[in-house]
């Protein structure tokens, strides 16, 4: 289906439409921030599905992100005024030194997008706008599919820089797929009348209306044959894309599962998996959402991001609510997120062999005797997908307070990254997911809490030779104070209730995280005037 004005209609399709002026007018040039344009086997893994195929009528949206710099962080992007527009709240997945261009995200809206590169469109400039600014302003200004359209509409003015394929969905319970020329776009609804896409759309580097070139086609067709049988079985749902589509290892030489693989494949060692490329998770996958949309007539801030930083075979996904404010520290901190850094020493021992460099270990993720990075990532991932549904059933009875929602989601966190440094699962069952049973490796806390004038905040634990810092937010996830914190083993620190520019600050909840090396936890007190 081609897109057509006559689709337009919503509050914020003005904005949207601005603000792709004031782009334009602007005539800058962005070079693209994607700096792995000559990976021989392209880039990127993506699908729209669409509530027809999903088990509880609401789309799902989902990116493997294939990039050569790891170096990643998820980060929280408060309202603003430019140009007189108020920009929409969002979380978004950016370069870890470059946050003004977002690769996949969702907004408070219930607007959500992502893309993969496409090879068969034809086009190509040297100037125009690139995907991560286009995403970053689509995440700020839209709150539909049609104000998506208004502002690929406005940057025709200069012309995109390169050819993509972008997945959107918005709060009315649609998803679409824009395959995106330099000056023109094709809009695809799965779910229309005419659609030969079944409720889904999968795209690896190519776009179904492009030239015959298909960038990608070994994981287009393993991300296919893998939901078709799915669905031949049961609806898709948020635990097979993240446990099945987004880790799976799956090749033209052979299908490795079960794990661990006990075959040799592309001159390998037995044991090691090719994925240079070929397979969905591969060695330049290096961060990957997975979000899920709301029903016709939901609050939009229902909208739930699932996101995994860094190889997703070595990480795992944890839940973000735009509502909350804020993103954990394990997935956002500016220093480098500790997520990534865990990730990138796990990830030595999946390429473990100086001769097989294009091999993946398969008994890292999972071996003979039971052990291996899945036995605890995946249980530990389906706690906190089982905690999010349960959450989301009680909002949607109750809609929540930002507070509660931000709570919450650092709950989960807390207890997926302790799980996770630990490498264990031992804790988290069905039956029993109280995080509080965990032992900690560091301890944080405050006194008196609630308090009036100060409070006094203490910690213990082991600190890799580093300073500790404290850092306290409001509920909105806004950076109020940094205490610097003296003695690597333990100590206290107070706070007086002021911000950084020494201005006393009002009564609410506060949340206050302490980073020291590579550990870091967090926890919330009340200031009571």
């Amino acid at each position: 289906m081609t897109y057509s004005k006559e689709h337009l209609g919503s509050r914020y399709s003005c904005r949207a439409a601005i603000w792709g002026l004031a782009i334009a007018l602007s005539a800058f040039a962005a070079v693209s921030a994607e700096e792995n344009r000559g990976l021989p086997f392209g880039e990127c893994t993506v699908g729209v599905f669409g509530g027809s195929v999903t088990a509880d009528g609401r789309p799902i949206l989902w990116k493997n992100r294939d990039v050569t710099n790891p170096d990643q962080r998820f980060i929280y992007y408060n309202s603003y005024e430019r140009d007189g527009i108020v920009t929409i709240p969002f979380i978004g997945d950016v370069y870890r030194s470059d946050t003004t261009r977002v690769y996949m995200g969702a907004n408070l809206e219930g607007f959500a997008i992502m893309n993969s590169d496409s090879y068969n469109l034809d086009d190509s400039l040297s100037t125009g706008i690139d995907d991560g600014t286009i995403m970053r302003i689509a995440l700020e200004t839209c709150s539909s599919i049609a104000d998506f359209g208004l502002l690929l509409d406005s940057t025709d003015a200069i012309g995109r820089k390169d050819c993509w394929n972008f997945g959107v969905m918005d709060a009315s319970g649609t998803c679409a797929m824009f395959e995106c020329r330099n000056y023109s776009y094709v809009l695809i609804l799965p779910e229309g009348n005419d659609s030969p896409d079944n409720g889904m759309a999968l795209r690896a580097n190519f776009s179904r209306t492009g030239n015959d070139r298909q960038a990608g086609l070994d994981r287009y067709r393993r991300a296919v044959y893998l939901t078709e049988n799915r669905m031949r079985r049961a609806p898709v749902d948020i635990e097979f894309v993240l446990q099945k589509l987004v880790r799976d290892l799956g090749n033209p030489y052979d299908d490795p599962y079960p794990l661990p693989y006990n075959r040799s494949q592309a001159d390998g060692p037995i044991g090691y998996i090719f994925d240079y490329g070929c397979t969905i998770s591969n060695r330049w996958t290096t961060s990957a959402v997975v979000i899920k949309g709301v029903a016709p007539g939901e609050d939009p801030v229902l909208t739930t991001i699932f996101a995994v930083l860094g190889s997703p075979v070595i990480s795992m996904a944890y839940p973000l609510w735009v509502a909350s404010g804020s993103v954990p520290v394990y997935l956002s901190r500016g220093q480098g997120a500790p997520m990534y850094e865990y990730c990138v020493d796990r990830k030595a021992r999946l390429y473990d062999n100086p001769d097989a460099f294009f091999h993946l270990n398969s008994k890292a993720l999972c071996d003979d005797d039971g052990t291996g990075i899945y036995t605890y990532s995946f249980l530990l991932e389906r706690w906190g997908i089982n905690n999010a549904e349960r959450l989301l059933s009680s909002w949607r009875a109750d809609s929540p307070e930002t507070q509660d929602v931000s709570s919450e989601q650092l709950r989960i966190a807390r207890a997926l990254f302790t799980g996770y440094q630990r490498e264990t699962a031992e804790y988290l069952t069905e039956a029993e997911p109280d995080i509080d049973i965990f032992p900690r490796t560091i301890g944080l806390s405050n006194y008196p809490n609630p308090f009036n004038a100060s409070t006094v905040i203490t910690y213990n634990g082991t600190w890799q030779g580093s300073d500790p810092i404290v850092r306290i937010y409001d509920s909105m996830g806004r950076l109020v104070n940094l205490l610097s914190a003296g003695g690597v083993s333990g100590g206290s620190i107070i706070w007086d209730g002021h911000d950084l520019f020494g201005k006393r600050v009002s009564s609410g909840v506060y949340f206050y995280t302490l980073d020291a090396g590579s550990f870091s936890t967090s926890n919330k007190m009340t200031l009571i005037k």
